[in-house]
């Protein structure tokens, strides 16, 4: 194996978790109302979370309409007698949530693109679980989990995807993504990893981030095949988290795929288990959210459904369902062209910053789509200002311009770089609505805290200047 095979990380939980308890003590350092400045002496107030994954998307009036009907026969108990008849009723696995799942929650592994056919998801496929997808995540996990075992996730993973991954046992390794602008999965890198830890004798299964968070990369549909050849050689479980499916224009599900192999032809569907949920695209919120996974391997399936121990009450089922069959695809395509508008303005707004300094101290990841914008920093200012890691530079942002973000580090990557929630950042939760105002503050504040690193601040200068102490090792 040589060396850029494996992203040879900090442990993932401990940076986790460290990044978690920083940013609490840097809150509590910095006080109740604390100020930032930004460029021509301008001054801010308060901490802008660009951390959090809401999109500030809103539910359409037919949506709304037929919620508050749903909420109004929960709280009158005249739900349908599906609801009400126990012998109508599945607790576990509600036929009709499944059903929804499979033709709207899916609804792109079918025909996603002309040259692929892709799979019609049956709901007997399906498996549905309230309020998270990730609970269907932990337990596809337990399903696959030994002592000592290695789960590889290409870098650029979910933020806290380590924790829930740690609760079993399980180490991550992560592949390197290509080293160019666009950040997608290396099958030559994910092969070199796979086949290592095959050799060790610890691989359990790989886990796939598509479309990326933190990081958006488009495939073709010959990338995404090289890919899956990679994953069916491999032959062991994969697990593809495609929560931001919707958010996306034109996404491409891998399991959607056939690929080849020296045995024929591979239905990707029957070695990847797909998990989503409504509470990103569909904007569900509480006992409105569901989590749904799919596969054609049914032996697997059914050993994720022994382990699924929580079940639906009937006002969730009901609400769930009100939710997803009242939001039409129009209003998805509405909800993706809002995201689509903010994204360019942050691209814009970066692009401006470059153009003043004169050179590319800032560099975004991927394409401009989904919700977030991930941002490379120019090393060389970043070294010279004494930043070493991304968990430091998302330190810095917090303290001296009062930016939380995440840091690439929490994703398996050693860029130099931050994940920023650039269509919906607020100072608190529910105050989502300024967004357009609040993102051109946010790179106002970034941009006055490069103009101080260029002009020679370090990074423990800040810290001095704000009177915190710094991160442990």
């Amino acid at each position: 194996m040589t060396e850029r095979t494996a992203v040879l990380c900090p442990d993932p939980v401990r940076l986790t978790n460290r990044s978690d308890e920083r940013k609490q003590a840097a809150r509590a350092y910095l006080g109740p109302d604390p100020w930032f400045p930004g460029t021509r002496d301008r001054a801010y107030r308060g901490i802008i979370d660009a951390y959090h994954g809401e999109t500030g998307l809103h539910m359409d009036d037919v949506t709304v309409d037929a919620l508050n009907t749903a909420w109004r026969e929960v709280m009158t108990r005249t739900q349908p007698d599906e609801y009400r008849d126990g012998r109508l009723y599945d607790k576990k696995q509600p036929l009709v949530l499944r059903e929804l799942a499979a033709q709207r929650l899916f609804q792109r592994l079918h025909a996603p693109v002309p040259e692929v056919a892709g799979v019609r998801v049956d709901p007997g496929e399906v498996l549905v679980c309230p309020y998270s997808s990730t609970v269907l995540l932990e337990e596809a996990i337990a399903t696959i989990a030994r002592p000592g075992g290695v789960l590889v996730c290409p870098e650029g993973y979910y933020k806290s995807a380590s924790v829930h991954i740690a609760k079993y046992g399980l180490r991550m390794v992560s592949s390197r993504a290509t080293p160019d602008r666009e950040f997608k999965i290396d099958p030559v890198e994910l092969a070199r990893t796979l086949e290592h830890h095959a050799a060790q004798g610890n691989l359990c299964g790989v886990m796939l981030t598509l479309p990326g968070n933190p990081v958006v990369a488009e495939y073709t549909v010959a990338e995404l095949t090289e890919i899956g050849r990679v994953l069916v050689a491999a032959r062991v479980p994969v697990i593809c988290d495609m929560s931001f499916d919707l958010l996306v224009d034109d996404h491409l599900p891998i399991a959607a795929l056939t690929v080849p192999s020296p045995d024929g032809p591979v239905r990707l569907y029957d070695r990847v288990l797909s998990i989503t949920g409504n509470s990103k695209a569909y904007n569900a919120f509480g006992p409105n959210k569901i989590g749904a996974a799919c596969t054609g391997n049914t032996v697997w399936l059914e050993e994720i459904r022994a382990r699924l121990c929580v079940s639906f009450q009937r006002e969730t089922t009901h609400l769930a369902r009100a939710t997803i069959e009242h939001t039409g695809w129009d209003q998805l395509a509405h909800n993706r062209s809002l995201l689509r508008a903010q994204v360019e303005t942050a691209g814009a707004l970066l692009a401006g910053i470059n153009d003043r300094i004169g050179a590319q101290v800032l560099r975004p990841l991927g394409s401009r789509q989904g919700m977030f914008m991930t941002v490379e920093f120019d090393t060389d200012l970043l070294t010279s200002a004494g930043v070493r890691t991304s968990p430091e530079l998302e330190d810095l942002l917090l303290t001296m311009a009062g930016i939380d973000s995440v840091a690439l580090g929490r994703t398996g990557s050693h860029r130099l770089g931050v994940r920023l929630n650039v269509a919906a950042p607020r100072y608190g939760a529910g105050q989502e609505d300024g967004a357009v105002e609040l993102l051109h503050e946010l790179f106002d504040r970034m941009e006055c805290l490069l103009h101080r690193l260029r002009g020679g601040m370090t990074y423990g200068d800040a810290l001095s200047e704000r009177r915190i102490p710094a991160i442990a090792s």
